[in-house]
């Protein structure tokens, strides 16, 4: 996986590409907005975005991204702590979002889950249920059940956030790409709680919803 660190601080950005380089992703570091955006190509898989650049905020630059039709990930890394930048960020489609200071650690599996959701596997085995996502179907006892490519989505979404807050801005801008309303996204999700019965999705009143693990 090819990743992008773009972050003023030299020498953060500096470990946190020596760090990432050590489990085996490529990685190329830009210092300022201006210089990551003229070298920006389809190729990069993640970009792990600051939000305070010196020529451009990191909101800016995912804006910019979106408004080109670029689909690439992004986590952004900050130390801003305010909910106002938190909700901007998933508006406009970033995978996550981490808040400075952290543990490595912890950015090594927010990273590792983003792999997970660029190269999934096809079937996934959870307690009782296998996960087909390819094909759309969904096997519980030897019953193979039907899914709509939505509600695919939503599940490998759910998959790849087992016991985390899945917001309905992210869901929105992940699978819908448009300002749909949040009833939309209830009614989606409802119809795959009953379809398959599975009572582990649970809603959290005006935030989304949260994946247990089966």
């Amino acid at each position: 996986m090819k990743i992008a660190v773009v972050e003023d601080n030299e020498i953060f950005a500096d470990n946190v590409k020596l760090v990432l380089q050590k489990e085996g992703y490529e990685v190329d570091v830009y210092y300022n907005a201006n210089s990551f955006l003229s070298h920006f190509s389809k190729d990069i898989d993640l970009i792990l975005l600051d939000i305070n650049l010196p020529d451009k905020n990191g909101l800016e630059i995912l804006e910019i991204l979106r408004d080109l039709q670029h689909s690439v990930k992004v986590i952004f890394v900050s130390s801003h702590t305010e909910i106002k930048y938190l909700k901007e960020a998933y508006k406009l489609g970033c995978e996550d979002y981490i808040k400075k200071p952290f543990e490595i650690e912890e950015l090594l599996l927010r990273v590792d889950r983003i792999k997970k959701l660029i190269n999934p596997s096809d079937i996934i085995n959870m307690g009782e249920y296998q996960f087909d996502l390819k094909n759309f179907i969904v096997i519980k006892d030897d019953i193979r059940v039907k899914i709509t490519k939505k509600e695919a989505e939503l599940l490998r979404i759910f998959l790849a956030n087992i016991d985390n807050v899945v917001t309905f801005d992210y869901l929105n801008a992940k699978i819908w790409n448009a300002e749909v309303v949040t009833n939309t996204i209830i009614v989606a999700v409802l119809r795959l709680k009953n379809k398959l019965g599975l009572p582990n999705i649970k809603n959290i009143r005006e935030v989304g919803y949260i994946f247990h693990k089966i």
